[in-house]
């Protein structure tokens, strides 16, 4: 009883302060923080990893809120000083806030810790993310985070306002299908939907168009289900990336690979499958990852002995046969389906970047 009361007062007096602090922060120009500290601020609130982004605002808030909290904390259990919940704290303070005053300028994410890089105890340079550009967020985020445990309360709220003013530049995430601008399909070319689907999207642009395709030729009699990218199978329905469930009572777990994999993902995706009581799994081949051999043939033998239907699908072949196949108002009604998927998955900002340069629209 004692932890839900704690944890309750935490969450009311995270809501006082973000509100308090918010009035000044889009006049915070953070002079009198470091250049370095203002130069990895800047660069994780602009990076391409949302919940880096998210996980920055909810331990700055943190700081702030409670000076005794640890704000590279992300769970209890971690066991350190000041330990609390980045979860739950984020959940009941940041994500209604962005809903209510930022237009999802922060991402516009429903449950921003769901995913991998969020499920650590800690913040840790050491913590196992995508190499390159993650890994250097990561160890950004860590840099901020520590600077700030150093400093008193009234350089904290420098800090967090600061990080809010470069929040507040951020370009709204309200696109939506309603306000995107007619399309007139007879400029949209085959190679547009292979440009699209074949930029490095770390899967977004292969998952998106593949649901955008399976929503045109099978959607008048079958569900389709694309997930949040950071939306969790604990928390969700989510069996693959896109769930296909056909009027019959048929349901297909779409898992989608846009990068080297080996057999024993395809035995994960499948595992998946059997535990959700799934018997029909499409293991998608994206362009990144096409050039990779397994035994095909020998895994599907080996999942059907276990009752799982196993098919692999190349996501080009697919896409160049509905292209052929397609008119132009196909193909302009594909764009918009497209970009519903990637509002679906809350696709990252490099993501929507992509979409709108490729099919030369506004949203």
């Amino acid at each position: 009883m004692k932890k839900h009361s704690a944890r309750f007062e935490l969450h009311s007096a995270g809501k006082m302060r973000i509100e308090d602090l918010f009035v000044d922060s889009q006049a915070e120009t953070g002079v009198s923080i470091p250049t370095n500290v203002r130069t990895d601020i800047n660069d994780v609130i602009n990076g391409t990893h949302k919940t880096f982004r998210y996980m920055l605002v909810t331990g700055l808030l943190a700081a702030v809120t409670d000076e005794k909290l640890h704000p590279r904390c992300l769970q209890v259990t971690s066991g350190v000083d000041g330990a609390f919940d980045a979860r739950s704290f984020c959940q009941a303070v940041i994500v209604p806030f962005e809903k209510t005053f930022l237009k999802g300028r922060l991402g516009g994410s429903n449950e921003p810790y769901a995913n991998k890089p969020a499920r650590f105890e800690m913040i840790e340079k050491s913590n196992k993310v995508r190499k390159g550009g993650d890994a250097i967020l990561l160890n950004k985020l860590y840099d901020v985070l520590e600077y700030v445990r150093s400093l008193r309360m009234k350089e904290r709220e420098i800090v967090f306002k600061y990080a809010m003013h470069l929040v507040i530049l951020r370009t709204p995430s309200t696109a939506s299908v309603a306000k995107l601008t007619p399309i007139d399909g007879s400029k949209i070319s085959t190679d547009n939907f292979f440009d699209f689907f074949q930029t490095p999207t770390k899967g977004e642009s292969a998952v998106a168009t593949l649901t955008a395709f399976f929503s045109i030729f099978y959607g008048r009699d079958t569900k389709v289900v694309v997930h949040p990218s950071t939306e969790s199978g604990a928390s969700s329905n989510e069996v693959g990336d896109i769930d296909l469930i056909f009027a019959d009572g048929r349901r297909y777990a779409v898992e989608v690979k846009d990068k080297a994999f080996t057999k024993i993902d395809v035995d994960h995706a499948c595992g998946k499958a059997v535990i959700a009581g799934v018997r029909r799994v499409i293991f998608a081949i994206g362009n990144a990852a096409e050039k990779v051999n397994v035994a095909e043939g020998a895994l599907a033998d080996k999942w059907a002995m276990k009752g799982i239907e196993l098919t692999f699908l190349r996501i080009s072949s697919l896409l160049g046969v509905g292209m052929a196949l397609s008119d132009e108002k196909t193909r302009g009604t594909m764009v918009r389906e497209v970009l519903s998927s990637l509002l679906k998955m809350n696709a990252c900002d490099s993501t929507m970047r992509v979409f709108k340069n490729t099919f030369k629209v506004d949203l």
